[in-house]
């Protein structure tokens, strides 16, 4: 009994000499009998690594790299051109469900920097962040649908590009922009008769 609570003594004195008292603070390192992983071995992102040359722990996708579910026998979808050229056309039947979720796709990733109708007027404009495009220009009238496509994916001047949207929401997105051009350069004689007779009346 006697070599027990010795024992059990020993143990006691040999933990508070490793850990310290309750409360107690030290600048040593301390020791860590279940590290659960903190110090696995692993690259955060844009932090410096000394593995590579470079310093960069942020890799690049080896070249040629092709994301999965992309159709690579579909290059103008994919890409937005067309043998090097930016294309036109919507390469996606367009239909009413088509340009709703091209709507809601737009309102969640665009809105807050290009407003609801596409006119470069979002609310980060009121904190500053001036200079989004306004898709009701000339200028952007006419431009290819496939550079419209580059643009959501890739991004330009201050617009990060958006790669997590999916390729058909990418697609849904450019025809929204179209129908929100179409509206902010339209006529009353644009809209059937009757139609033109409900937004007449008063």
């Amino acid at each position: 009994m006697k070599v027990f609570f010795f024992s059990l003594l020993v143990a006691i004195v040999a933990v508070v000499a490793i850990a310290g008292l309750r409360g107690t603070k030290t600048t040593s390192t301390p020791v860590e009998i279940f590290p659960d992983m903190d110090h696995q071995p692993k690259a955060k992102a844009q932090t410096e690594s000394r593995f590579f040359a470079d310093g960069r722990s942020d890799r690049l996708p080896v070249s040629g790299t092709i994301p999965s579910k992309v159709p690579v026998e579909e290059p103008y979808k994919v890409t937005g051109k067309i043998e090097g050229y930016w294309g036109d056309g919507i390469p996606s039947e367009v239909t009413t469900e088509f340009l709703a979720r091209g709507k809601e796709r737009y309102i969640i990733n665009c809105a807050v920097c290009h407003g609801d109708t596409g006119a470069g007027n979002g609310i980060t404009s009121q904190y500053g962040l001036v200079g989004s495009a306004n898709y009701n220009t000339d200028r952007l009238r006419q431009v290819p649908d496939g550079y419209l496509y580059n643009v959501v994916v890739h991004g330009k001047n201050n617009m990060i590009g958006l790669p997590h949207i999916q390729l058909e929401d990418r697609w849904a997105i450019v025809a929204y922009i179209r129908v929100l051009q179409r509206a902010g350069n339209s006529r009353i004689q644009d809209v059937p008769e009757e139609e033109a007779k409900k937004l007449l009346s008063p």
